[in-house]
């Protein structure tokens, strides 16, 4: 008997699903986050292509959640996808091309 598309998927894609995490890339960006310290220092960043959110989701934990209140108001995550997202806690959402030019007021 075949087995379903459910089967192959692997350990991060389940265990990403069991830490509410929105996709297994989230560990990606936590691995990469714990050997070079990325996040230190880091207040702005820009997430493109960021559908389905789990970059930005890691990112509004880490730059948001964990820090202290008096840092949180200087952190701005802008996330940018041609896909609508959920919406994440401190997360500007941009629906849009990457590829064309447009005007934000900022």
């Amino acid at each position: 008997m075949g087995r379903s598309s459910k089967d192959k998927r692997d350990i991060y894609y389940r265990l990403a699903k069991e830490e509410g995490w929105r996709a297994r890339s989230a560990f990606k960006l936590l691995q990469l986050n714990d050997a070079l310290d990325l996040f230190s220092g880091v207040n702005r960043v820009v997430d493109l292509c960021a559908a389905p959110g789990s970059w930005s989701q890691v990112l509004s934990k880490k730059l948001i959640e964990e820090r202290k209140a008096t840092e949180e108001s200087k952190v701005k995550i802008v996330a940018v996808d041609l896909q609508a997202m959920a919406p994440l806690p401190g997360v500007i959402q941009i629906q849009g091309d990457i590829t064309k030019v447009c005007k934000l007021p900022l």
